[in-house]
């Protein structure tokens, strides 16, 4: 898990745009607001985003929304389910409440994809911390690119 992120890290113009995006709406060291996040400012990016719901206390993380890209290449569409009630995420779940409880994003280069029948395949993933009025981080957004 890479947490000092350059764009020339990131493995296509997408990540980098979201990046950028992300980048430039930071207000150090608070993370973007939900609210800033506009999907028309990175249009295709979209396919490859999925976001989760961040909950605490205890901390559950719930996926709100599944790219269609992300869909195609699991073969699996997990909107509205819980990270815990999925197999093989334990990896995912830490990464997730780090960047939640640091408001801090990360990439992750390449992993495998274990989480569905389709373990042939690696992504590389870059984890996007949103915050709520109150600072603390409400959503996470992934931009997932396969290989």
């Amino acid at each position: 898990m890479v947490t000092r992120i350059e764009a020339s890290d990131l493995p296509d113009d997408c990540a980098r745009r979201l990046w950028s995006w992300w980048s430039s709406a930071e207000r150090h060291p608070v993370p973007p607001r939900r609210e800033d996040f506009d999907p028309v400012e990175v249009p295709r990016t979209l396919g490859n985003i999925t976001i989760f719901d961040v909950e605490r206390d205890p901390w559950r993380f719930r996926v709100r929304l599944v790219g269609t890209r992300i869909v195609e290449e699991t073969g699996r569409d997990t909107t509205g389910v819980y990270l815990d009630e999925l197999e093989n995420v334990e990896t995912i779940t830490l990464r997730a409440r780090w960047a939640a409880e640091n408001g801090r994003p990360y990439f992750v280069p390449q992993a495998p994809v274990a989480w569905t029948s389709k373990k042939f395949r690696h992504y590389a993933t870059l984890a996007l911390p949103l915050v709520d009025g109150t600072g603390q981080t409400c959503m996470i957004l992934y931009y997932m690119s396969f290989s």
